[in-house]
C-alpha cells in the first residue's frame, strides 16, 4: 500500500516537471518568435525607407542630353535652373547641380542644374557676336535679379528712379528705357522705374504737379516719375532761340494738385533742323508727334488718323509696347484735327490749325 502512494507521488512529480518544461519551452519560444519579428520588422522598415532613394551622381561636366537620360534611369527629373555663358566650355555642358552630388533623394525628386549656354547670351535679351545687345523684357521682375539678367545680357544698369504703383509691388520693376527687345551696343546701360509700392492713402492720393518749363524732356520724365505722375502726350513746338529738347509748356500747370499717377502733357522744343522744314512749298505743313506710351503687359496697336484738306487717311500705324515712346512726322494741310488710338480706343486728338 506505502508502495503504491510513493509511485502516485513520483507521478505527480514527473508531471508537475513536465508542465513547468513546457511552460519554459512556450516563453522562450514567445520570445525568440518576439524577436524575430521585431529583427524583420526593422529589416523591412530599412529596406522601406532606403528602397525608394537613389544616391544622386555627379552630373557635372556631362553633357545635358546624357544627364536627362541618366537620370531617366533612375527615376528622377532634371531641370535646367539657368544659362550660363562660358567660351570656354562645350555647349549644354551641365556646371552645377543641386542637390550636390552623393546626396540622398526619393525617387521622382527634381534635379536642378546650370547650364553652358554657349559663348554668347541670344534670344530673348542677350549678345550677338557683332557686339550688339538685345534688350530683355525687365518689366515686372525684381531689382536684385535685374542685375544678373542684364550682365547675362551683356549691358549694364542704369539709373534706377522709385514711383508708387497700385498693381506692382514694391521693388519690381515698372518700365524701363530702352524697351525690350530693342537693339543697343554692348554695355549700353538700361533705366529702371520701379515700384516703391502703393501710397495712395487718404491724402496721400493727392500730389502737387512740379514745374518741368526749363527742364530737358528726360529730366522731366524723371521728375515726374519721382512724384508718382507720369508723361502723358508730348508735342513738338518750333524751338526759336531756345535750344531743342527743352519743356515749353505743360498741361496740368505747376501747383496744380492732381491724382496720384495722372499724366502730364507736355510741349517740347523742336530740333533746329526741323524747324526750318515746317513750311512745304505746296502750302502743306510738317506735322511733328512725339508722345510716351502708357505701361501696358501686352503689346499697343498705335493708329495716328488725320482729317484735313487732303482728306482722311492713316498717317501712323505700329505696334509698341507700353512705355515706348513713339516719334514720327507726316504732312498735313489747312484745318482739321490728328486723332491717336491705341488698340482701337480713342486715346488724344490735336486740332489743326
Amino acid at each position: 500500500m506505502e508502495e503504491k502512494i510513493k509511485n502516485q507521488k513520483n507521478v505527480k512529480n514527473v508531471n508537475g516537471l513536465s508542465s513547468f518544461a513546457r511552460g519554459v519551452a512556450y516563453i522562450f519560444l514567445f520570445a525568440l518568435g518576439l524577436s524575430l519579428s521585431g529583427y524583420l520588422s526593422l529589416v523591412f522598415f530599412q529596406w522601406y525607407l532606403e528602397g525608394g532613394t537613389v544616391t544622386l551622381p555627379d552630373f557635372r561636366n556631362q553633357n545635358l542630353i546624357e544627364v536627362i537620360n541618366n537620370s531617366a534611369r533612375l527615376g528622377l527629373q532634371v531641370e535646367v535652373k539657368k544659362l550660363e555663358y562660358d567660351p570656354q566650355s562645350p555647349l549644354n555642358l551641365v556646371l552645377s547641380q543641386d542637390p550636390q552630388p552623393g546626396s540622398k533623394v526619393k525617387k521622382g525628386s527634381r534635379v536642378w542644374v546650370v547650364v553652358n549656354g554657349g559663348g554668347t547670351a541670344v534670344a530673348q535679351g542677350g549678345v550677338s557676336s557683332s557686339g550688339v545687345s538685345v534688350v530683355p523684357d525687365l518689366r515686372e521682375k525684381k531689382l536684385e535679379e535685374v542685375e544678373t539678367i542684364l550682365r547675362e545680357s551683356g549691358l549694364q544698369l542704369g539709373r534706377v528712379v522709385e514711383a508708387t504703383h497700385d498693381r506692382i509691388p514694391r521693388g519690381y520693376v515698372i518700365s524701363q528705357n530702352p524697351p525690350p527687345q530693342s537693339k543697343v551696343s554692348q554695355g549700353e546701360k538700361v533705366n529702371l522705374l520701379v515700384s516703391k509700392g502703393s501710397e495712395i492713402l487718404g491724402e496721400q492720393a493727392v500730389v502737387k504737379v512740379p514745374d518741368l518749363v526749363g527742364l530737358r524732356f528726360e529730366e522731366a520724365k524723371i521728375l515726374l516719375a519721382q512724384e508718382g505722375l507720369s508723361v502723358g502726350t508730348v508735342e513738338e513746338v518750333p524751338a526759336g532761340e531756345r535750344r531743342a529738347g527743352i519743356i515749353v509748356d505743360q498741361n496740368p500747370l505747376p501747383g496744380e494738385e492732381v491724382e496720384a499717377g495722372q499724366s502730364i502733357n507736355l510741349w517740347v522744343s523742336k530740333r533746329a533742323q526741323e524747324s526750318t522744314s515746317s513750311q512745304i512749298a505746296s502750302g502743306t505743313k510738317e506735322l511733328s508727334l512725339r508722345f510716351v506710351l502708357p505701361d501696358s503687359r501686352v503689346p499697343i496697336e498705335v493708329k495716328v488718323v488725320a482729317s484735313d484738306e487732303l482728306g482722311e487717311r492713316v498717317l501712323y500705324e505700329k505696334t509698341h509696347q507700353g512705355g515706348e515712346l513713339v516719334e514720327f512726322s507726316a504732312p498735313t494741310k489747312g484745318k482739321g484735327k490728328v486723332v491717336i488710338f491705341l488698340n482701337g480706343y480713342y486715346y488724344w486728338e490735336k486740332a489743326l490749325e
